[in-house]
């Protein structure tokens, strides 16, 4: 990969209006940028050559600016079109696709590259039934929510997605789609279930479905938002002045007592615990009239009893939700490598917690259908799968060179004139001697000979000594201090420090004397002997023998991780004071006009507070 290639035109992405003053810029008339957008989302088209209603030249002009290939054109200007082929990357854009799987219920998981070399997943859903397709998208590049059973979880947070990135995951689906020449084929159902948390992107995605909803004409109301619950977001959603359109909420509730939870979603205890949550909840309904639907993942054996469906039940009836206003939406678990014991639920205990939840308590339950099982379609899972294989590779290729360079460096055999010794050099002596006395004169010379020695050795060079630093030596290069005039006024550093304390001292294992402690492993441990022992003797249907989720926490950050973030922050946080200042010093009349480097540090100002915010929301979590 090209670091920082410059940026494509994106033609999955761009407006009409933009389009427009494009093509004006170019020396064409205005209609042409209407021309260009109607094929976009009108047919799907996206590769310039197949725009047969433009002009060659014109048509040229686009590959040059949307293709990743450095093409030559024809004498006429334009060029071969099958020197860019129709795929999933003509149009240029953000994303590239790294891999893509095709399960054999139709359902599409794609892994795309971005520019920075993050990858993000995308799935594409359908059709079903009703003839309906879904995607499901991405908000963010990791997660920083830390669910144990989720393979996002499991790979920490990295950036935020772009309201761009993000709307361009849904623009690919709804024109392929549209290519089909199908009416029955379109994409109909959004549901932000992809990697990441999409209230903790709540600026980007507020833009992002604001442009789903008007530019590719899927409602507001065909639109899920589902999050772990993120309360200060979703008090937003229902706010007043709110800029959120009227989407559908999910919340992955997943367990109805707050130790299981917290221990299953360490988020939960951050956001308050479910008190804070349900209570939120219960004025998102009566604020907005919309029903909100608890997601609930089936792990066998451990919150997929009769006994756990009543808990669930009693939990509704206490914080007083509408009953007609919850619908419970249950999945088995999609397995993930790092959550290691745990198994799907099978059809004779889901059938029976949905049967509670509706003759005990009235409340609305519907199993959900797995899709992409065979191709790892869960959040996260085809990432991992990717970057796996990428891991893999590279070991290949460190390991080649090592074995190269180790036969580079093998000593060549050795011949017969290698152990003939040098001749030693002779000293010279200088003086005049007494042939008379044969025994002085030796003992002179020997003198002499001795000081010319002593002399030779001074002036040789010391012969280079290897050595290694120990194990426990302290580089000073990366010291623990930090700034306390600056990190005495981070509200955040003491949430970020307890939680990473409580990471690593397994504050998130279970306390139950059955459970043993879990090791400070990235590896999830699966149930003790014991337990599992006591599971297989039990029948399926029997709901005494619950036993309590196991699996640790994702590490949120780390020690050095913590320390480069806050470096990092304080440098941005230094320069947009500066601009701050630059602006006033400029609207005050102090300054006359401000220089290209001014600009230019007031033009990347926004780019900086969302760096800002990204670093400040990965160290609160």
């Amino acid at each position: 990969m090209v670091d920082n290639p410059p940026p494509l035109l994106n033609l999955h992405t761009i407006s009409q209006i933009e389009l427009e003053e494009l093509v004006i810029s170019w020396g064409y008339p205005k209609f042409r940028g209407k021309q260009i957008y109607g094929w976009i989302r009108e047919k799907g088209v996206t590769n310039p050559n197949e725009m047969n209603n433009l002009p060659k030249a014109l048509r040229a002009t686009i590959v040059q600016f949307t293709s990743r290939n450095t093409n030559t054109p024809n004498s006429d200007g334009t060029l071969d079109p099958d020197a860019t082929p129709h795929d999933p990357d003509a149009g240029g854009g953000a994303l590239s696709l790294a891999f893509e799987a095709i399960s054999k219920d139709g359902t599409r998981k794609r892994a795309y590259e971005l520019r920075d070399g993050q990858l993000i997943e995308s799935v594409l859903m359908g059709p079903y039934k009703d003839g309906r397709y879904t995607a499901c998208i991405s908000s963010q590049a990791g997660c920083a929510m830390g669910c144990v059973f989720c393979a996002t979880g499991q790979m920490g947070f990295a950036r935020q997605l772009s309201s761009d990135e993000i709307f361009e995951q849904v623009s690919r689906f709804a024109s392929e789609l549209k290519r089909e020449n199908d009416a029955s084929k379109r994409l109909s159902n959004i549901v932000f279930m992809g990697m990441g948390e999409p209230l903790a992107n709540y600026r980007n995605v507020v833009d992002a479905v604001n442009r789903i909803n008007t530019e590719l004409g899927i409602g507001a109301r065909k639109i899920t938002v589902s999050t772990v619950g993120v309360v200060p977001s979703i008090k937003k959603l229902f706010a007043e002045n709110t800029e959120m359109p009227q989407v559908r909420l999910a919340v992955s509730l997943h367990c109805a007592d707050d130790d299981e939870r917290t221990k299953l979603l360490p988020a939960n205890a951050r956001y308050g615990g479910l008190s804070e949550l349900m209570t939120t909840l219960k004025d998102y309904i009566d604020t907005t009239g919309r029903r909100v639907t608890l997601e609930w993942a089936l792990i066998s054996h451990q919150n997929d009893g009769i006994d756990t469906a009543r808990q669930l039940g009693q939990l509704v009836r206490k914080y007083k939700l509408r009953k007609d206003m919850i619908h419970v939406n249950v999945i088995p678990l999609n397995p993930t490598d790092g959550f290691e014991g745990a198994k799907p639920s099978n059809v004779k205990r889901v059938n029976a917690f949905c049967d509670c939840l509706k003759n005990d308590f009235g409340i609305a339950a519907t199993p959900r259908v797995r899709r992409g099982i065979d191709i790892d379609a869960g959040c996260g899972q085809l990432k991992a799968k990717v970057q796996k294989k990428e891991q893999q590779k590279k070991r290949k290729e460190k390991e080649g060179q090592q074995q190269l360079l180790e036969e580079q460096q093998k000593p060549e055999e050795a011949s017969l004139s290698d152990f003939i010794p040098e001749p030693q050099p002779q000293s010279q002596i200088i003086g005049v001697y007494d042939d008379d006395d044969d025994d002085d004169d030796d003992m002179d010379e020997e003198k002499v000979l001795a000081t010319n020695m002593s002399e030779q050795q001074q002036q040789q060079p010391q012969e280079l000594v290897e050595f290694t630093l120990a194990d426990d030596a302290v580089d000073f290069e990366f010291d623990e201090f930090e700034d306390p005039e600056y990190e005495s006024d981070s509200q955040d550093m003491s949430e970020a420090l307890r939680l990473v304390s409580l990471v690593e001292q397994g504050s998130f294992v279970s306390s139950s004397p059955t459970t043993k402690p879990l090791k400070k492993s990235p590896q999830l441990l699966s149930q003790p002997p014991a337990a599992a022992a006591a599971a297989a003797q039990d029948d399926d249907d029997d709901d005494d023998d619950d036993k309590p989720i196991k699996g640790p926490t994702t590490t949120i950050v780390d020690e050095d991780a913590v320390r480069k973030a806050k470096k990092k922050r304080k440098k941005l946080l230094r320069n947009l004071k500066q601009i701050k200042k630059l602006k006033v010093l400029n609207s005050n009349g102090e300054i006359g006009t401000l220089s290209r480097e001014q600009l230019d540090k007031i033009a990347k100002e926004e780019m900086w507070r969302n760096e800002v915010e990204d670093l400040e929301h990965n160290l609160k979590s």
